[in-house]
């Protein structure tokens, strides 16, 4: 794990991510031991936190998937980006500027270095944008 990455999670998202959990850890002990390590760096934030944005979320997710409307809220309040590997919740991001989500390759070039400009240019080419 990356020292430099803080990870937060809305605390709807808890049960999802534990339930993709339960799916993925008979890939392999070497999955499952990431995992452990993922669990104990994770800060779960309480809905109370950034429930003054569930509203505008659920207004941009309901474009594509209302699931990701606590995420979103997440994000606006703090005005951070998404860690992501879902193509729509990327896709309105970057279509519509009005949150940022990254996939997993463009968090890996940002934490070598690159700039956030270059990063957001590297995804609007994955995704045809």
């Amino acid at each position: 794990m990356e020292e430099k990455l803080n990870l937060i999670l809305p605390e709807e998202g808890l049960a999802e991510l534990h339930e993709h959990a339960k799916k993925l850890k008979d890939l392999s002990l070497e999955f499952e031991n990431a995992l452990i390590l993922l669990f104990t760096r994770i800060h779960v934030i309480p809905k109370e936190f950034y429930e003054d944005k569930l509203q505008e979320a659920y207004e941009i997710a309901k474009e594509f998937d209302p699931e990701d409307t606590p995420f979103i809220a997440l994000a606006l309040k703090l005005n951070i980006p998404i860690w992501t590997n879902d193509r729509d919740l990327i896709v309105y991001g970057l279509k519509t500027n009005e949150y940022l989500a990254l996939d997993t390759q463009a968090v890996e070039d940002l934490i070598k270095g690159k700039n956030l400009e270059e990063v957001k240019e590297g995804l609007k080419g994955r995704y045809n944008i």
